[in-house]
């Protein structure tokens, strides 16, 4: 009988993190200033990391620390330092790539546990059992291996190393995210943290022989994006996951905001502690699939999980079905200390976001609290201004509205 799995959320920085442990994270992941693949998030100084690993163990939850990258002969003293220094101040696990830097890890910090990243694109028992023996304790299972496939392992491998895999997020379109398009295009090398994203932009089709005439390819009203695949969502199929002797279930995000954050999180823990109850309905499974679609993302698929993804033809621009309003910086007496992100007005009709859901909320005063002045509306980002709330929100809790054409 398998257990639960554990849910792992991302943080690029430190209000990520707080609401990965706030919406319910068994534990986060994040990145120090090197080593990491996702050199663009804020990521943690030393000091940062030390709190960031206090924090979210008087959460209960677990922090896991990426060293990712591809190294060369001239990483690997520094990246054993940076395991030993994430081994003294508690980190629970690492997340490695690299071959030699698991084995030169494990050799010279051992106790830390080792978690073997996607890049290394594990895909079957065999792989698994070896880096097992090199000292992982779990493997980030290769994001192209199918339900099917991954039900083998697991039960091949009967518990000899834990398995992870990710159940939302953003998707790239190389193999096992190992892209060479952003060193090719920018000379900024995704495999050592620095990706640029080109598959992101905007593409045509050029014949040699007219050089000055494109053909776009499936264009829409955001341009053609040929190249940049649909984001990942497993929401409706948690239950089959939850019961194929997958470990831990990961949320790819680090640079997200932290309502991208706090939202995804939530929806994925409410629904898997649904289904650990027996209680999940459709009433549920449509509310937390609204709340995904309210996040800024492409257009979901469930990625390589039933097979080669059905739809071809990338996935252009984002939509989302809310705009993030405010983060709650305290709230006491009714009234909530908010930080502005986007503009509302007195007499909107808003949506809190917290850990039990969401629910709304008219806007029936602002006062800016620099001069306490009652203001019709705030629409300078960052202005710290106090609205009534009632008890409907906590600190760290967010608000959210509806997407505002940003010309009127």
């Amino acid at each position: 009988m398998h257990t639960t799995p554990t849910l792992l959320a991302p943080a690029g920085s430190q209000r990520p993190l707080l609401a990965a442990l706030r919406f319910g994270a068994d534990a986060v992941y994040c990145g120090a200033k090197q080593y990491g693949l996702r050199a663009q998030a804020g990521n943690f100084g030393e000091e940062e990391l030390e709190e960031a690993v206090r924090l979210a163990h008087a959460h209960g939850a677990k922090l896991h620390l990426t060293l990712n990258i591809f190294a060369r002969d001239g990483d690997l003293p520094g990246m054993v330092r940076a395991a030993r220094h994430a081994q003294e101040i508690g980190v629970d696990a690492l997340i490695v790539s690299d071959l030699g830097a698991i084995a030169r890890i494990h050799r010279e910090a051992p106790g830390i546990d080792i978690h073997v990243s996607t890049q290394a694109n594990t895909t079957n028992s065999d792989s698994a059992r070896v880096y097992a023996a090199l000292g992982a304790s779990r493997v980030v299972l290769a994001r192209e291996l199918t339900i099917e496939e991954i039900e083998r392992m697991a039960s091949a491998l009967r518990g000899e190393i834990e398995l992870e895999t990710f159940v939302h997020g953003a998707m790239c379109m190389a193999y096992s995210g190992r892209c060479m398009l952003s060193s090719y295009m920018n000379a900024r090398s995704a495999n050592r943290g620095a990706c640029s994203q080109p598959c992101r932009w905007t593409y045509a089709l050029a014949e040699r022989t007219r050089p000055d005439e494109y053909m776009p390819v499936e264009e829409d009203a955001s341009g053609t994006a040929i190249l940049s695949s649909r984001d990942l969502c497993m929401l409706e199929h948690l239950p089959r996951l939850m019961r194929s002797g997958i470990s831990c279930f990961k949320i790819e995000g680090r640079m997200k905001t932290e309502l991208y954050v706090a939202t995804v999180t939530g929806a994925y823990r409410r629904a898997m502690d649904a289904i650990a109850r027996g209680d999940m309905n459709e009433a549920l499974l449509g509310e937390l699939r609204g709340e995904l679609d309210k996040v800024s993302h492409r257009t979901y698929d469930t990625g390589f999980y039933f097979g080669q993804p059905k739809v071809s033809g990338g996935a252009a621009g984002t939509e989302q079905a809310a705009e993030y309003m405010g983060y709650v910086v305290e709230a006491s007496g009714g009234m909530a200390l908010v930080e502005m992100k986007n503009r509302f007005f007195v007499g909107d009709e808003l949506e809190t976001v917290t850990p039990a859901g969401s629910e709304k909320l008219v806007v029936e005063d602002i006062v800016l609290d620099a001069t306490g002045e009652h203001v019709g509306v705030v629409s300078v980002p960052r202005t710290l201004v106090r609205i009534p709330c009632g008890e409907k929100l906590e600190k760290g809790d967010m608000i959210r509205g509806p997407v505002r054409n940003r010309k009127g």
